[in-house]
């Protein structure tokens, strides 16, 4: 069996389906930002070459949400709120 097969067979089948959910998202939202830093505009074609390049299935869907939620956003202003909503989380070290 796959490494695959044993990280998914302990979990509820909510649970895998979820992470599934959460990876998918996040390819899609990785694949634009290396749109971004390679210069592009990160429209819904260039996010599913990147994809694609790297072995992976284009959702669609998924795409056009993302790229939906972004219209007329600047990533890196967003990018910035969330690192300024991060300097409130307490972190630290226990050793």
């Amino acid at each position: 069996f796959s490494s695959q097969f044993f990280a998914t067979s302990r979990t509820h089948p909510s649970e895998t389906y979820l992470f599934n959910k959460t990876k998918n998202k996040m390819q899609e939202l990785a694949a634009l930002l290396l749109c971004k830093l390679g210069g592009k505009d990160g429209s819904a074609d260039d996010i599913k070459a990147v994809i694609e390049a790297a072995g992976g299935e284009a959702n669609e869907e998924q795409i056009a949400a993302l790229v939906g939620d972004l219209d007329g956003k600047d990533v890196n202003e967003l990018l910035g709120a969330g690192m300024d909503k991060l300097k409130d989380v307490p972190m630290g070290g226990g050793g």
